[in-house]
């Protein structure tokens, strides 16, 4: 673990993590290791007894920025981040009747907390632990929890498709390392979970909040990854991922992978305002042609707050936010179309994620002083899931 990034007294963040992989949790991941593109890690415990409030300051390096995020301890309830989903009209469209109902997200992450209050009862259909082979669910980092609690969760931090069926896929560890093999085998554990050949009980939405450096991809997602995203693309699954947190000066010059990968519907990060986050990555699109811009859409990633593990709540930033609620608005946008579900009549192929990907395009907000008709950071705009759904319906 590193210790630049640490806080200073009185709380003030410190240097930049060290440059290298995505990292989560207060650390930078290792060379050669695909790491977390989001928060959360491990907090200190609170010197004062649970029941109260503790505000604990974390270090987050998200790629080579440094968040800090507030953990709300005790009987302390979260104040939900109702803006993020109004921006999205996620709210619209729940009170719509559009809450993802049919429609199955698979997470590859670091597991869930499934006894989490605002996770209890969640729909989750399928499990997999790629790192300990445990058979209860479980999250030893955070990260995943905080990303499930975006896409599904319960009062007090109401998800955006609450009544959405979950496959969870553990492939990263409690340092927030993984590898090629594990994120490829999550993914295909997300499009047939029994393992039978039939992918009906399969995810229509794959959804990863995870990311490493261009330059690495040989070492870090290579070709089984790649694989694994082109077979569920084949099949009509949309693949969501996070455009990667290295942006400013130091950005590298093209998202993240695996979300620089053509058909992947890639997601960078806005604030409250709808303004590109100063940290979401661009995208290199010299020789991107439309709909395969990097990337394609912003959704909310500034101080966002979820459920993290241990009964508790944290507040972070990152466009592995951004990717969980850019999931939910699709999957409220599925849920009303069920045809264009992986196994509907006008899904099941690589055409119908092209199709929809084309519909997000078209329908996106603009965020204020963007480029048009796409942008290298705000894509083709902030995500829209009652407009999405609107215009599938209409196609």
């Amino acid at each position: 673990m590193t210790t630049e990034g640490a806080p200073r007294p009185g709380g003030q963040a410190g240097q930049e993590g060290q440059a290298g992989q995505a990292g989560p949790a207060g650390h930078a991941g290792p060379a050669g290791q695909a790491g977390l593109a989001g928060p959360a890690g491990q907090p200190r415990r609170p010197l004062v007894p649970r029941r109260l409030l503790a505000l604990i300051l974390i270090p987050i390096i998200v790629a080579s920025v440094v968040v800090v995020a507030l953990v709300y301890e005790g009987d302390h309830t979260a104040p939900r981040s109702d803006w993020a989903f109004s921006l999205v009209q996620l709210d619209e469209a729940n009170r719509m009747g559009l809450t993802g109902e049919g429609v199955r997200v698979g997470i590859v992450d670091t597991g869930i907390d499934a006894s989490h209050p605002s996770l209890a009862g969640v729909h989750m259909v399928a499990w997999r632990d790629l790192v300990g082979g445990r058979a209860d669910p479980y999250d030893d980092e955070g990260h995943g929890t905080a990303m499930a609690s975006i896409i599904a969760g319960r009062p007090p931090l109401l998800g955006g498709v609450p009544d959405v069926e979950l496959i969870i896929v553990k492939v990263i560890d409690a340092q927030g390392d993984s590898t090629d093999t594990l994120i490829a085998d999550g993914i295909d554990f997300c499009l047939d979970p029994n393992g039978d050949g039939d992918y009906a009980d399969g995810a229509d939405i794959v959804s990863l909040s995870l990311g490493g450096k261009v330059d690495r991809i040989r070492d870090v997602i290579a070709s089984k990854t790649r694989d694994a995203i082109n077979e569920a693309v084949s099949s009509g699954v949309l693949v969501v991922a996070a455009a990667g947190n290295d942006g400013g000066p130091g950005d590298d010059g093209d998202v993240s992978q695996p979300g620089w990968i053509p058909e992947v519907v890639c997601v960078g990060a806005v604030d409250r305002n709808g303004n590109v986050a100063s940290f979401s990555s661009m995208g290199r699109n010299i020789i991107r042609s439309d709909p395969n811009k990097k990337p394609e859409v912003v959704a909310p990633g500034v101080d966002i707050t979820t459920a993290y593990p241990e009964d508790r709540y944290a507040k972070g930033s990152g466009t592995s936010q951004a990717t969980a609620f850019a999931s939910a608005a699709l999957a409220a946008a599925l849920g009303a179309n069920p045809e264009w579900q992986h196994d509907g009549a006008r899904g099941g192929d690589k055409a119908a994620v092209l199709a929809v990907k084309g519909l997000l395009m078209d329908t996106s907000k603009k965020v204020t002083g963007q480029t048009t008709p796409h942008d290298d950071r705000a894509g083709y705009g902030i995500i829209q899931a009652v407009a999405l759904e609107r215009a599938l319906r209409a196609a």
